[in-house]
């Protein structure tokens, strides 16, 4: 499929719609990651999308829908008071009291404060006198969620490995997130809440060149090939 411009632009918008699901969600993920210029194109839609959603003025339902949710909700009651007349002033308090109480609990959880969202983190990790990236960096779905792409990286050489670290942000030690083997696959990290929440704030990470299997210290022993820092998203 081809990333005109057009095609870009109608995936980016069903994307933050929310319309867009299954196979074709996930490729237009991995063109986000491989292009800044779609995912400038997704937090256009984001801001333009939520500025229209802020001008839709709220409306009040009309009472039929109250009565049909009453009517859902207790089935016998409703019909019961159709039939009984004598018990209609009984029915009729108990439907203003549902209501109430439906309002209220409507009202509580419309206060509730939303969950703060971190924004996902993107970069590449670019070497001098190299037009491609060595690899292309991306959270995807959720904060924590990290792919590591590799476009113009080369596999460690001799009885080495490339080790992937989080530089946190001061003087602390770097985290480690593992050994990164390069070949044609997509890699997959998950993030510990430790990492990410140091992630979060440094945005950087480093690679650094390690024996086979990955540093024995829990520190970087090897030369540190390369630092890069991450951008958000949104």
């Amino acid at each position: 499929m081809k990333k005109t411009p057009e095609r870009v632009e109608r995936l980016a918008a069903e994307y933050v719609l929310g319309t867009l699901t299954g196979g074709a969600r996930r490729r237009f993920e991995r063109w986000m990651m491989e292009s800044w210029a779609i995912r400038q194109e997704v937090w256009f839609w984001e801001h333009k999308l939520g500025e229209l959603a802020a001008r839709v003025p709220p409306v009040a339902p009309p009472a039929s829908v109250w009565t049909r949710i009453e009517q859902r909700l207790w089935p016998e009651t409703s019909s019961a008071k159709a039939s009984t007349g004598g018990w209609n002033w009984l029915w009729a308090g108990w439907s203003l009291m549902a209501t109430a109480a439906v309002m209220v609990m409507a009202v509580l959880l419309m206060q509730q404060p939303e969950p703060s969202r971190q924004p996902l983190l993107s970069g590449a990790v670019v070497q001098k006198d190299i037009t491609d990236p060595l690899w292309l960096v991306a959270e995807s779905g959720e904060p924590g969620q990290l792919r590591l792409k590799p476009v113009a990286a080369t596999p460690a050489e001799g009885n080495q490995d490339y080790e992937l670290w989080v530089v946190p942000e001061g003087d602390g030690n770097p985290m480690s997130l593992g050994v990164i083997p390069v070949g044609k696959d997509m890699l997959q990290i998950r993030l510990s809440p430790e990492t990410r929440a140091a992630l979060s704030v440094s945005r950087t990470l480093a690679i650094s060149l390690e024996p086979k299997g990955g540093s024995p210290t829990g520190a970087p022993t090897g030369p540190i090939l390369h630092i890069t820092k991450l951008h958000p998203l949104e």
